[in-house]
């Protein structure tokens, strides 16, 4: 009787993997089908990977499909960041192009590749040439065979691209005869900067690497924090490691000795924090979270900065840079974005699938008469948020988004969405701060002037970061080059309008300058 029962689990057992299977084949062929929707025979050809020089040169791919007879679609895998990524590439025979792709499966993490799946990456894939193999590239499209990536996801992006590679290899083989050069069914490893087990602390005179298992030595700190994107979203969690504050003092070093830190994930994604920020947080080098030690696309540890938001809290640490020297700001000028960049060609950027004006910020940094290399690149939001960058990260590959959702906004080829500064009110180097008079309303005081809010000037100057004594004098420029004189107590009874994409300056309610420019302190 027991035998009996055997067998019948047995033949149950294989009845359910073939309907998985069945199930698994038949997803896959309605993919197939969408892509020719007038084909009146398919068919799953599972022989293809069966040839040894094709196996050899195209690992990738696994099987294929007939469409009317020929060889048109190809399932391809390559290995992503977490495990392989399941492609369906289809072509058009007659036209020798991609029709496009599918993600049939993957296992990348939300966090770093929920974006290959979107209709606006896809969409990238479809009507190009096979004639040569497709090059994943950060920003610009400047060739047919050209996908640019997924902000933040550059080891996913590039896995579904060999992928894509190896089916039109394939194809070349199979259908033309034509012997193209080998594909991989992984990501070149010096893509990956993998190095998941330590991180360096730099500073000047010398330098340490951290290992992951010694960083649990140290004392540790465990707290209920809450991380807060620019988004808005909130994710409560638990956190443990040692404080960057413990992992110095043990190499001799006081963090309080230091005007700022820059801390670099593996994925380019940096950040700059501020004395005034590491006098008030603990920064936690977090190796363990909710009870769980922290994911490798997270490794060797990432930052938990409990009173910052967001973009402070970088993952994947793979560096901390400690800065002795930083420039203080002494602002001596406030420009009007608008007048100030009207004559710089804008760039338009495709970031997370919308593609909005954005204004490179090397080039508003070659209008300024100064820029410190030893200074930083401040940025301010309608939401609080204030973010340094280093002069030399802003210089190339950083926008400000000047249009579409929650601009202005800064985005880099490795900032994820949630990490930008949104709906910015002002930025500033050393000596020039820049602002948005129609984000910068919302946070200072306004009286009605003709119908418009006026911003108070003080309010405006102070966000900005000029200061001042009761013996300073002023002068506001408008477009035209024309300038007038400004006392302190005039500072203080003035006020800017900002109507139509121009800023008039008022003294209480009469304008006495129309298309302001800036404000300089003399």
């Amino acid at each position: 009787m027991k035998n009996k029962y055997i067998v019948i689990f047995v033949v149950l057992l294989v009845v359910a993997i073939s309907l998985f299977f069945m199930m698994n084949s038949t997803e896959e062929e309605n993919a197939v089908k969408v892509f020719y929707p007038n084909a009146k025979k398919i068919n799953l050809v599972k022989t293809v990977a069966d040839d040894l020089q094709a196996s050899l040169y195209f690992p990738s791919v696994k099987r294929a499909y007939e469409v009317d007879g020929e060889i048109a679609a190809y399932v391809v895998s390559c290995v992503g960041y977490n495990g392989p990524i399941e492609v369906l590439a289809a072509i058009d025979n007659e036209k020798d192009s991609l029709l496009g792709i599918q993600i049939l499966n993957h296992v990348e993490s939300l966090d770093y590749a929920e974006h290959i799946e979107s209709d606006w990456f896809l969409d990238r894939f479809k009507n190009l040439p096979l004639n040569k193999y497709l090059n994943l590239v950060i920003l610009d499209k400047e060739k047919p065979e050209d996908i640019i990536q997924v902000t933040g996801a550059t080891i996913s992006s590039q896995a579904v691209v060999t992928a894509v590679n190896a089916a039109i290899g394939s194809y070349q083989y199979w259908n033309k005869g034509v012997q193209m050069a080998k594909v991989p069914d992984v990501v070149p490893q010096e893509m990956w900067q993998k190095d998941i087990h330590s991180f360096a602390i730099n500073w000047p005179g010398g330098s340490v690497r951290i290992d992951t298992d010694e960083i649990k030595e140290y004392e540790q700190l465990s707290m209920d924090v809450t991380l807060i994107n620019t988004t808005g979203t909130e994710t409560d969690m638990k956190v443990k490691g040692p404080t960057l504050r413990q992992l110095l003092e043990k190499e001799g070093l006081d963090l309080s000795n230091y005007e700022g830190i820059g801390v670099t994930g593996r994925d380019g994604y940096y950040t700059m924090i501020d004395r005034e920020k590491l006098a008030v947080n603990d920064i936690i080098l977090v190796w363990e979270v909710d009870g769980k030690i922290i994911k490798d696309e997270e490794k060797p540890v990432r930052l938990a900065l409990p009173l910052e938001l967001g973009p402070y809290w970088v993952k994947m640490v793979s560096n901390i840079d400690l800065y002795e020297e930083i420039s203080p700001k002494d602002i001596e000028k406030v420009h009007m974005f608008n007048p100030l960049t009207e004559d710089i060609e804008p760039y338009y950027y495709e970031y997370y699938g919308s593609k909005d004006k954005s204004i490179e910020v090397g080039k508003i940094l070659r209008k300024f008469d100064q820029v410190d290399e030893k200074g930083l690149f401040t940025m301010g939001a309608v939401d609080g948020l204030i973010k340094n960058e280093t002069i030399s990260l802003v210089r190339q590959r950083y926008f400000l988004k000047v249009e579409g959702d929650n601009a202005p906004m800064n985005i880099a080829p490795t900032f994820k969405l949630g990490m930008n500064v949104k709906e910015m009110t002002h930025f500033s180097t050393t000596k020039d701060a820049v602002i948005f008079p129609e984000k910068i309303v919302e946070v200072v005081r306004t009286k009605d002037i003709k119908g418009v809010e006026g911003m108070f000037l003080e309010d405006v100057l102070l966000l900005a970061g000029i200061r001042w004594d009761e013996d300073s004098e002023f002068s506001a420029v408008n477009t035209e080059g024309s300038s007038i004189a400004l006392t302190l107590e005039e500072i203080l009874k003035s006020y800017i309008r900002y109507e139509d994409g121009q800023v008039d300056l008022y003294k209480d309610d009469s304008e006495i300058m129309n298309d302001l420019l800036r404000i300089e302190k003399k």
